[in-house]
């Protein structure tokens, strides 16, 4: 993917050193009744994350998962941030389960900033005859090219060579500069690889964002086909990911303009790509998606941004923390999204829910029933910390608008909420302050005829990913969520949330 050099400036260093740690708390909102609950103002830079993974230092980018014995070897960009003139090695982490993660450290070094890899950018790894062949992309911007294809090869996953006479530049009629994120596939029949690189090209009469195609018989040497795909509706398409799941074939790619994973499919032995009504696999706040299988379940590798000053007024960084979700084929060749089992049975141990304040709610045991009148119904729960899920079967009686709050603390004048719009068919994170709504983020939301909801949510620090109807998933960052008490609600009509509850 294209590579965001942008070093947080003073003020957000300083802001870093002098905010609270982690036991140091305040009330942000000087109206808050006494008797309410505070809001907790939590350093997001010194939590751990488990489930949703970052490194001891730094922070994760674009992820290249492996597969291989029982372990997922997930290789990704370590994002630093501290300002080096190289940056972005490769570091490597491996999970059995997505719950708990070992930090394998550096991988892939970086050159020097004279070199071509004075910054690495994405690629592959891809096993032949015992030898493990790690492509990447070799960035610089003081050289022409600015991008380059390098490789590093293993024989055991931990030890990695830079192979020294190897480089792929741009061919004549491609961008030498935007020239990336390289990936091979294996036609089984013929024993040819592929590696396809994202880029640019003048192809059929313009300038475009092509998936370049070179083919080879050996992994050294490479040849020029024609390109795989090619979008002139979007400037690149980066990170790209191709797997043949039954008569399938799919590519997955992120959308440099709308931020976003998206993925077309095609029936094998056919050359005509369809795209689904519904072709993206989350919201904004997931980027450069790849996958990789354990030979039963597809699982889709991202990160959920930061942001700039780990607050929830300002724009996205690049890089942030590993998310995973599962992959699910559907008969026609479209895909849905889940939760991934290891998660789900991970968080399983059911915690009692702790009401702090409602109005407008009726519960028996743990069905809650919000009814709106002329305000806003809703029930709030105790804080919580560490990684949770909650799970619920929402029930549209005659409400059109309700879901979660996070940050429901003080008067709750301030509030991030995951939003159910029936209306819009959109699930969205809103900022609600003082009654003005701001728009974050949204996903399209199917409303099946019954209008029921099967909800999970996992939270950890300031990430949370919601899974709906094991179809849909929607990741957010939400500062203000970490260890505030949250809440469900319902704008209009009455709506019940069946079955609530929270797990660790």
């Amino acid at each position: 993917m294209k590579l965001n050099y942008k070093i947080l400036g003073l003020t957000a260093i300083l802001f870093s050193a002098v905010a609270c740690s982690d036991n140091e708390y305040v009330t942000n909102d000087p109206n808050a009744d006494p008797n309410a609950p505070k809001c907790y103002d939590v350093n997001d830079l010194y939590q751990d994350y488990n489930i949703f993974f970052k490194p001891e230092q730094g922070w994760v980018g674009d992820p290249m998962p492996f597969y291989e014995n029982g372990k997922f070897h997930v290789f990704y960009l370590q994002d630093a941030r501290d300002g080096a003139a190289t940056f972005h090695p490769w570091y490597e982490a491996t999970t059995t389960d997505f719950t708990a993660y070992e930090d394998n450290g550096e991988m892939i070094p970086c050159g020097t900033d004279d070199e071509q890899d004075g910054a690495l950018g994405t690629g592959s790894v891809f096993k032949h005859n015992g030898v493990y062949y790690g492509f990447y992309t070799g960035h610089n911007g003081k050289l022409d090219p600015r991008e380059k294809i390098l490789l590093a090869t293993s024989t055991d996953l931990k030890n990695w060579t830079k192979v020294e006479d190897f480089e792929i530049r741009a061919s004549d009629g491609y961008d030498r500069n935007e020239f990336r994120d390289p990936v091979i596939i294996r036609d089984e029949a013929s024993g040819t690889f592929r590696m396809l690189i994202s880029t640019r090209a003048d192809y059929k009469g313009s300038w475009r964002a092509v998936i370049a195609q070179y083919s080879s018989t050996d992994l050294k040497n490479w040849t020029l086909e024609t390109p795989f795909y090619d979008d002139d509706q979007t400037f690149m398409i980066e990170c790209p990911d191709v797997f043949t799941e039954g008569n399938y074939q799919y590519l997955i790619y992120s959308d440099i303009d709308d931020r976003m994973v998206h993925y077309k499919y095609r029936r094998t032995g056919t050359t005509e790509w369809s795209t689904p009504e519904r072709n993206s696999l989350d919201g904004i706040a997931f980027y450069a998606g790849k996958t990789a299988s354990d030979g039963t379940n597809r699982y889709l590798f991202g990160w959920a941004p930061t942001r700039t000053a780990n607050n929830d007024y300002s724009d996205f960084s690049w890089g942030g923390a590993l998310v995973v979700h599962r992959l699910i084929q559907n008969a026609d060749g479209t895909l849905k999204v889940t939760i991934a089992d290891g998660i789900d049975t991970k968080l399983a141990n059911t915690q009692a829910l702790k009401v702090t304040s409602d109005k407008g709610a009726q519960n028996q045991a743990d069905t809650y029933t919000l009814t709106a009148s002329s305000e806003k119904a809703f029930s709030v729960f105790d804080r919580q910390d560490g990684a949770y899920k909650i799970s619920t079967l929402i029930k549209a009686a005659t409400s059109t608008k309700f879901g979660f709050e996070f940050g429901a603390c003080g008067t709750r004048k301030e509030v991030f909420t995951l939003t159910f719009d029936l209306e819009n068919n959109q699930l969205r994170q809103d900022k609600i302050d003082d009654g003005e709504t701001e728009t974050k983020t949204s996903v399209y939301l199917p409303v099946p005829a019954n209008k029921e909801f099967n909800v999970s949510i996992v939270v950890e620090n300031s990430v949370c990913v919601a899974y709906v109807n094991g179809e849909i998933a929607f990741s957010n960052r939400i500062y203000k969520m970490n260890q505030n008490p949250w809440a469900i609600f319902s704008d209009n009509g009455s709506v019940t949330f069946a079955d609530l509850k929270l797990s660790k």
